[in-house]
């Protein structure tokens, strides 16, 4: 159970869940879930990190843009 909540699932999904830990059993109802939950958490994570990586190129171009005789990017 603290694995479900370490793996910030929310309490509506861990009550769903609690079925299949009392009889081992898992639907495929249950399975799209945990697999729709992991998608959830992958786009909260590809979200900022696509977000890093768009900073990460413009200040590559500042970087760049400052040293001598280089014009600024557009």
């Amino acid at each position: 159970m603290q694995q479900l909540y370490a793996a910030r699932l929310p309490s509506r999904t861990i009550v769903d869940l609690l079925p299949c830990i009392e009889t081992d059993e898992v639907t495929l109802e249950l399975f799209d879930r945990l697999l729709a939950e992991r998608d959830r958490i992958d786009k909260r994570i590809s979200d900022p990190v696509n977000t890093r990586d768009m900073l990460d190129t413009a200040i590559t171009m500042a970087t760049d843009a400052r040293k001598p005789g280089r014009p600024c990017p557009r």
